[in-house]
């Protein structure tokens, strides 16, 4: 692990992710840093996915993108939610 205890190193990233939570909920948000593991999310709005929900996570800006379903290890209000690829 490295020194923040993180498995994988982090790399800012802007990108756009259709993001799907448990109850069926679909928004567009956008990424602000991914790793092998997972992504932050940026999601503004007051309702966050649950801690350890599962949600699908689907990538806008490329051409036949395939749906990664990952659980939500981490909110935080107003700034977004961290997620864990399964």
């Amino acid at each position: 692990m490295t020194i923040d205890n993180r498995e994988y190193s982090r790399f800012s990233l802007r990108s756009q992710v259709r993001l799907t939570d448990a109850e069926g909920r679909v928004r567009e948000v956008y990424t602000k840093d991914l790793s092998h593991g997972g992504l932050f999310l940026i999601i503004k709005e007051e309702l966050l996915p649950a801690l350890d929900s599962q949600v699908e996570v689907l990538a806008m800006d490329i051409e036949d993108p395939l749906p990664q379903r990952a659980v939500v290890v981490r909110t935080e209000p107003g700034r977004g939610i961290a997620v864990r690829f399964l």
